[in-house]
């Protein structure tokens, strides 16, 4: 019995012919009360023959009235009533059985025409596979709703390839970034592997060279997973970016001393809504790659102010950014000069982190001014009235 249970389920029918049932039921039900009130309103004009009343009216006198007894005219006139009753009964039932075989029969043909795009839409879709995400379906011109659903699957097929075509290159970067160090390591040990006796410097260089490459790949690994755990993250504090900032100063106060920059916080202050230890990571970012990428003695300056939103900038005194560089610094991996970068530690995902941190709090990081005096680099977030 589960076996039937589970073939005839509603869940396992087609689209057709669900449709098609239900159709048809509303056919069974409107044919059913048809039959009943005509059925009823006939039967019930049968039985209400009864007595004639028959009128004659003689020239130049009153009406005359004589009333007469259909039963006595006809003796056999109640059999013939309900054998009539019976045929009309009959009929109807015939007639109302043959009115739903049609319907159905002529509602399965409709709804298989009907649903003929759907079925060709569907086809297309099982064609769809990663390697085509970048072809579109070709969109129906009938302007319907099959026309508005390719439209919408077109548009979500673009955002799929957009997707792992961006996930492409990172996985690609990831592994190359990965791969340089493991690289410099297999070198030098195959190298130091070669000599048969070796001096204690050369053990000293060897250790420093793993220490180096081992921590540049934790590094990694750590941006890595702090990128990928972005949207588990609680957001729902209320956060001072002046407090934050002044925390950021605090810490990152002995990397500036080490490169003779100057930290500085102007008056102002803003109130959002967000995770605090993401948003600490992007104004950290942020401060950090400012003091590296900077000039000796030079300075770092944090302002906040407000307008419809909430605006951190971060200006350094570097030698600036250049036009078609300016949106390229916060795609993962990308570094506008990859020696410098490479010396310092960076693996080109500080600003890529500080992008997807700002996307996840619905604001944007944005380069606003360049030159050869320095940049600025505002992070803007929605006011917590806003957010």
């Amino acid at each position: 019995m589960k076996f039937y249970s589970e073939k005839l389920s509603p869940r396992r029918l087609s689209l057709q012919w669900r449709l098609t049932l239900l159709i048809s039921g509303l056919v069974i039900t409107a044919c059913a009360l048809m039959y009943f009130f005509i059925s009823r309103s006939a039967v019930t004009g049968l039985e209400g023959i009864s007595d004639y009343v028959v009128l004659v009216t003689p020239d130049n006198s009153n009406p005359i009235s004589i009333n007469v007894d259909p039963k006595i005219l006809i003796p056999d006139l109640e059999n013939q009533i309900q054998n009539t009753k019976n045929n009309f009964l009959f009929q109807s039932m015939i007639a109302t059985g043959i009115i739903i075989l049609l319907s159905s029969i002529c509602t399965w043909f409709v709804t298989r025409r009907a649903l003929t795009p759907l079925r060709r839409f569907s086809d297309r879709i099982r064609q769809v596979q990663a390697q085509n995400l970048s072809e579109p379906l070709e969109v129906p011109l009938s302007e319907d709703e099959i026309s508005r659903l390719t439209r919408s699957f077109n548009d979500m097929l673009a955002r799929l390839d957009n997707a792992f075509s961006a996930q492409k290159q990172f996985v690609a970067s990831a592994a190359h970034e990965l791969r340089t160090p493991l690289a410099v390591m297999q070198t030098n040990l195959e190298v130091f592997y070669k000599k048969s006796e070796h001096a204690p410097q050369e053990y000293d260089r060897l250790f420093t060279m793993l220490q180096e490459q081992t921590g540049r790949l934790s590094h990694l690994a750590e941006i890595l997973l702090d990128m990928t755990g972005l949207q588990t993250v609680e957001r729902s504090d209320t956060i001072s970016l002046a407090a934050l900032t002044e925390e950021v100063f605090c810490d990152l106060d002995p990397v500036a001393d080490k490169h003779q920059i100057r930290l500085i916080q102007t008056e102002g202050d803003c109130t959002v809504t967000g995770s605090y230890i993401l948003l600490y990571r992007a104004v950290y970012n942020l401060v950090e790659n400012a003091i590296k990428y900077n000039r000796p003695s030079g300075s770092v300056t944090v302002n906040i102010h407000s307008a419809e939103s909430a605006v951190l900038e971060v200006t350094d005194t570097g030698i600036g950014i250049s036009p078609e560089n300016q949106e390229k610094i916060f795609d993962p991996f990308y570094r506008v000069d990859k020696s410098r970068s490479r010396a310092m530690g960076g693996a080109g995902l500080g600003l890529a982190l500080v992008s997807e941190i700002a996307r996840q709090h619905n604001g944007q990081v944005k380069v606003t001014q360049s030159s050869e005096k320095g940049s600025t680099i505002a992070l803007i977030l929605p006011k917590s009235t806003d957010y």
